[in-house]
């Protein structure tokens, strides 16, 4: 291992690709910072739309104000986080004792950002007369390169601060639960060889948490114990002066990185240009004809990947940045249906780790019982002191069916039996957990299991989302109708793979279960006198008349008949659900409807793109591609085309562009996928991977994309290139090359 450089050693300037490897600095002697944190104000979430610029890679991610700094002491949730910590709570600098001006900013990449900037009218110097360049990667570390350039017409002399502190907020904390106690906070630590800076809290469970920052290049004159750090910088006219600035994290004096190099901003650029390469060489390339939409799915390739989150048990789906980067049973599941053929490899990641998690143990406060798959798990302070019972907590009513309709998915694909053995057991634990949860009536229904658990459990989890029409919330246990539907499609895509395997009896059980299930569902929850899905059953069996955007979920299952499935349909359609922008969760004329609120009269595209994949099976392609061509005008509205978690659900009549949701996740996962799964109703493939078939049955695409291309299509070990094209209403596919055992079957 390299020695840590002396400080006269330090102080020589490195080249651009190589600041040196520096050995992680031993933990110095911390002091308790007694002062109170933020003068004592609580915890407070700021619940207002407010610009904020998103870098995320792996476990880390940053979110901060349209300056690209983190004020200190703010309540919009800005910080730089890892693994549910914020590390960095203040990111600030100044020029001369002013803050600079910010002339372009680019986020772009996702896991890169670039930020211009110049100086203000200060005393001894004119404004915009130097620049200064921001580069920031995220990749085993965080590095941030500065270069300053003089445009001035003399030698500037000038002194450039820049302020660091953390005050260590677990994210429950960030999004305003105040705690009755907290771990120790330290004083900032200058670092002996006057080139780093340490920042540390002590927790209640004894973890020391740390932030390292250390200096390459132009090295700071001094480095204050209030985590200041200043540079006195004489910088001749048209000449460029760089530094770097590497930020590492710390779990009781261990870097929570692999033991990399540290050589610098350029190298860790390539690196992680280099990986994001790799990662697309293995998924499917889309083209079309339609420039907008390619951004869009470039956005979202950009997205799932940056959204990719490590665990202790592997690689999942971070559900949103920032206030759900973390893994998500539910929203991961879904996130990995819709992009199934496109990116199989993420889509087993996420098949895997959440068989990884599944529970074992029957735990209340966990919500835990053994087979089911968990809802959110957060590795914080609070979790890891059991103050939240996210460790993983397992309260959600569909995970595990999800979770077996997308391992079924993913077989039919890949035609890996070997891998469905080797998860055949967790598959079993699954359905027994399903047939011991299902209730007297034959159904999943959910109550709260501790005072800390979600009231409700499906994908509408807040409190209010269930509601009957006068709006009295609906009293648990609540059996909410797409969760039977999920079942449903759950037993029908096991006994498929339960008959690959062998395994007759169980494919014969599962099918009559699926049959039994569907017969006392349209029985039950179908209002006559609306002639629609009820959201709900309530602790009394009462239908919960409202008409919302849920029974759209059971038009892919196929728990429907056709009658029903075209009458669901067609209110989904309605002007009393659908705005213009897409389809609002809670029809606009139940008591309830507001379309500001989460999940009651808003619009989310991830709701909206499984509503199409239904539509698409039951015969309504144009309906689909209505939802698809709302959803691309909405994504066209937003600074990078990506789709954001929600937007407010107002008529599209009264805005020339959607409204967003004060403090919707952006990037967020199934928001990602979506664009994904609206491609699969164009081309609508049903994939056959164990007899070496694919078939594309009836392929339409929308009147506004003239082509279409995927190569790269794997199907079990073949890969497939497909090309759609469409005229004057109607759409042909071809193949464009094959590889492989396999047969594409074309059906107009």
């Amino acid at each position: 291992m390299t020695q840590t450089p002396t400080t006269s050693q330090a102080k020589e300037e490195p080249s651009e690709d190589a600041p040196g490897a520096v050995m992680a600095p031993l933990i110095p002697e911390y002091s308790v910072d007694i002062r109170p944190l933020c003068q004592g104000m609580p915890f407070v979430l700021t619940d207002a739309a407010h610009p904020r610029l998103v870098l995320k890679s792996g476990s880390q991610f940053l979110v901060m104000d349209q300056a690209a700094s983190i004020p200190n002491c703010n309540t919009l949730g800005y910080g730089y986080y890892r693994y549910d910590t914020r590390h960095l709570s203040q990111w600030e600098l100044t020029l001369n004792g002013a803050p600079l001006s910010l002339l372009s900013a680019s986020v772009n990449e996702g896991y890169t950002g670039s930020f211009l900037y110049t100086n203000p009218q200060t005393e001894n110097i004119p404004q915009q007369k130097l620049t200064l360049q921001r580069e920031i990667v995220i990749g085993e570390y965080v590095w941030e390169r500065l270069l300053l350039q003089n445009f001035h017409n003399e030698d500037l002399e000038l002194e450039l601060r820049i302020k660091f502190g953390s005050d260590f907020a677990d994210m429950f904390e960030v999004r305003g639960l105040n705690v009755s106690a907290r771990g120790q906070r330290m004083l900032p630590v200058p670092g002996k060889d006057g080139r780093t800076l340490f920042l540390g809290y002590r927790g209640l469970d004894d973890v020391l948490i740390e932030t390292v920052l250390e200096f390459f290049g132009v090295l700071p004159n001094e480095i204050s114990s209030d985590g200041e750090a200043l540079f006195k910088i004489s910088l001749p006219i048209h000449q460029t002066r760089e530094l770097q600035i590497c930020i590492s994290t710390r779990l009781d004096g261990k870097v929570q990185t692999p033991e990399v190099r540290k050589t610098g901003y350029a190298e860790a650029r390539r690196n992680a240009d280099e990986r994001y390469r790799d990662w697309c060489n293995r998924s499917a390339v889309i083209k079309t004809s339609h420039e907008l939409f390619d951004m869009t799915v470039e956005r979202a390739y950009r997205d799932l990947y940056i959204l990719r989150q490590p665990t202790p048990k592997g690689f999942g789906l971070s559900a949103g940045v920032p206030w759900y980067c973390a893994l998500f049973g539910r929203d991961s599941a879904i996130t990995a249906w819709q992009i199934m053929p496109f990116l199989p490899d993420l889509a087993r990641e996420c098949i895997e780790v959440l068989a990884a998690y599944q529970g074992e143990v029957t735990d209340e406060y966990r919500a835990e019982r053994s087979g089911r798959i968990l809802h959110e798990l957060r590795l914080g302070e609070l979790a890891r002191t059991g103050q939240v019972p996210h460790s993983p907590y397992y309260g959600s009513i569909d995970s595990t069916q999800l979770w077996l309709y997308v391992f079924g998915q993913y077989i039919d694909w890949s035609g890996d039996l070997d891998f469905a053995r080797k998860l055949w057991p967790a598959v079993k634990a699954a359905l027994a957990w399903i047939d011991e949860a299902t209730d007297e009536r034959g159904y999943l229904a959910y109550k709260r299991e501790s005072d800390k658990g979600l009231e409700n459990q499906g994908w509408k989890d807040s409190g209010d989302s269930v509601m009957h029409t006068d709006g009295r919330l609906a009293p648990a246990p609540i059996t909410l109708c797409e969760v039977q539907g999920y079942t449903y499609a759950a037993w029908i895509a096991c006994s498929r793979v339960a008959n690959m395997l062998g395994y007759g009896s169980v494919a014969t059980k599962l099918k009559e279960q699926a049959q039994n299930l569907k017969e006392r569902f349209q029985k039950d929850f179908w209002m006559e006198s609306e002639n629609y899905v009820a959201l709900a059953l309530d602790a009394d069996g009462k239908q919960c008349c409202v008409i919302s955007s849920n029974p759209g979920h059971c038009l892919f299952t196929g728990i429907l008949d056709d009658k029903q499935a075209n009458a669901v349909a067609d209110r989904l359609m309605s002007s009393e659900l659908q705005s213009g922008w897409g389809i609002r969760t809670l029809s606009r004329a139940t008591v309830a409807y507001n379309p500001m609120s989460y999940h009651n009269g808003s619009i989310w595209p991830h709701d909206n793109s499984i509503i199409a994949e239904g539509m698409r099976k039951i015969g309504r392609i144009h309906d689909s591609h209505k939802i698809m061509l709302s959803l691309l005008e909405a994504a066209q509205f937003q600074p990078d085309f990506r789709l954001p978690e929600l937007f407010c659900g107002f008529e599209r009549t009264g805005s020339y562009k959607p409204i967003d949701y004060p403090v919707s996740c952006s990037p967020q996962a199934w928001a990602a996928g979506s664009i994904f799964q609206l491609l699969k109703t164009c081309v609508n493939f049903e994939a056959d991977a164990c007899n070496n078939l694919l078939r594309v049955v009836e392929p339409c695409l929308p009147e506004w994309m003239e082509k279409f291309t995927i190569q790269g299509l794997r199907i079990g070990s073949a890969v497939v290139g497909l090309g759609l094209s469409g005229q004057n209403g109607s759409s042909s596919c071809q193949i464009l090359n094959k590889s492989g055992k396999v047969r594409v079957v074309i059906e107009s």
